[in-house]
């Protein structure tokens, strides 16, 4: 199966916000990366989880696959066209939707939500018909009453402002659609509907999703596969069961081992991710998660390593993928006692 949209090395490259460099010495300016090197793709009808931790990119890449923010090298295709120009990222963005981080933000706060809900079909100056028998079956359809048309934004809980979010991008019935954060600020239990609602909407229109998100207990019950983001840069993808079940890098590992558990008899020793994100400003050198992660060798240290593939779905940016899987294994095997009832060190080999 082809994909329906798809990046191949993308960039994106900013000035570096410094106003007093910028006066004094006007040129050259220096560019810092924002994304480097993003190969990813998602197939019609799937849903792809988009994970990580804040800043690493997540939400500047989806706004870059909508033409919303400029990629400064690196290819964009929709349904195998490449998407270059103005015109045909507004051609993308016909077929497409997004919905926002801040649910109640990304909606007007002069119009009310029947307005708000017609406004897409406004837009693209399509003819309706009934207005009004057309907003009541948008919010029939994501669970609410006919009254909320004449609410506006301010007076709509998160979860109520989230549905209609979902409804307004819905509206024309997009191929692709890409939720940032769907369900932040909003109760474990209204998390739950919004989820439902876009996975029943999914199965009955068709079509693809992105989720962002770093809920790594939600995303793993609603996606087929998985993409993680450190620092700008894709470090590993896979199907989802799969990479719950066995990481391959480093940084996915220490992301699953840090969710939470609901047992409050149950007490956490040490942090899972010790350090801090690096900046952007200044990257490491060799593979920019070395500092942080537990397994870093010389290696690490000085050379980055490639995205690469080490097994059917499976890619991952690191140079001993397989070491995760055997560190751990090893680590549950008790060590040998001797005579004195000591543990004698068990030596871990190197791959």
């Amino acid at each position: 199966m082809s994909a329906l949209l798809a990046t191949e090395d993308l960039d994106v490259s900013l000035l570096r916000p410094n106003f007093v460099s910028r006066l004094l010495n006007p040129w050259p300016r220096k560019l810092f990366n924002i994304l480097e090197g993003v190969t990813l793709f998602v197939l019609p009808g799937e849903t792809l989880g988009l994970v990580g931790e804040s800043g690493s990119g997540k939400t500047t890449l989806a706004r870059t696959m909508l033409g919303l923010t400029r990629h400064s090298a690196g290819r964009i295709t929709f349904e195998g066209r490449e998407v270059r120009t103005p015109a045909d990222f507004r051609a993308l963005r016909r077929q497409s939707a997004m919905m926002f981080q801040d649910p109640t933000g990304s909606l007007s706060p002069r119009l009310r939500v029947g307005t708000l809900l017609a406004e897409p079909f406004t837009i693209r100056r399509m003819a309706v018909g009934d207005r009004s028998a057309l907003v009541r079956s948008m919010l029939a359809q994501v669970g609410l009453p006919e009254s909320v048309a004449q609410l506006y934004p301010h007076e709509l809980s998160g979860g109520q402002a989230r549905r209609v979010g979902v409804a307004r991008a819905l509206a024309l019935r997009p191929r692709l659609l890409l939720a940032d954060e769907p369900t932040a600020g909003l109760d474990v239990s209204v998390q739950g509907e919004v989820l439902n609602l876009i996975a029943d909407l999914r199965r009955e229109h068709g079509f693809a999703a992105i989720i962002i998100t770093h809920n790594l207990s939600m995303i793993r019950h609603v996606s087929d596969r998985l993409a993680i983001m450190y620092l700008g840069r894709l470090v590993e993808t896979g199907p989802t069961a799969e990479v719950f079940k066995r990481p391959l890098h480093p940084y996915t590992a220490t992301l699953i081992r840090s969710e939470p558990v609901p047992d409050p008899r149950r007490k956490r020793t040490e942090l899972a991710i010790r350090g801090e994100i690096p900046s952007i400003f200044s990257r490491p050198a060799g593979c920019e998660f070395h500092a942080r992660c537990p397994f870093a060798q010389p290696r690490c240290r000085a050379e980055a390593p490639a995205y690469q593939a080490v097994a059917p779905g499976r890619n991952v940016r690191c140079h001993y993928p397989m070491e995760i899987e055997q560190q751990e294994r090893d680590a549950a095997i008790p060590a040998p006692i001797n005579r004195r009832g000591s543990s004698n060190e068990v030596e871990h080999r190197q791959a």
